[in-house]
């Protein structure tokens, strides 16, 4: 997982699916470089992958659905620095806690009215 390869700093990533009704299908996973300044501490997702995923998805069903990242050796909430770094209020955000090198725990948050409000989290696995 690329949570657990990027301990101790912080991954992060880009969700692409679709929305079916009210729940969101999550059909790829693309992980970032990690090109904040101090990734221990922050995230920022590869501005030429963000623009990449854009311009392909124009065309077609799927969609941005949302950004992942973790939250080493502390609690898979969001923090007041990824509240100020939250755009696109429409993505969803997950974020993982991984303890000295393992993933323990993931949430899922939306932003809504200028604060993150948590989600239900369902995990599929295609077969």
């Amino acid at each position: 997982m690329a949570c657990e390869k990027a301990y101790p700093d912080e991954a992060c990533g880009l969700l692409v699916g679709r929305w079916t009704g009210e729940v969101a299908r999550v059909s790829e996973v693309h992980a970032s470089g990690n090109v904040a300044e101090n990734p221990r501490r922050a995230f920022e997702v590869e501005p030429r992958l963000l623009l990449a995923l854009h311009k392909r998805l124009r065309q077609g069903e799927d969609t941005l659905l949302g950004v992942y990242h973790s939250h080493p050796d502390s609690a898979a909430l969001p923090s007041a620095h990824d509240l100020n770094r939250a755009w696109q209020p429409e993505m969803i955000w997950l974020i993982t806690t991984v303890r000295d090198g393992r993933a323990v725990e993931t949430t899922a948050h939306w932003l809504a009215d200028g604060a993150f409000v948590p989600l239900p989290l369902a995990l599929e696995a295609a077969l």
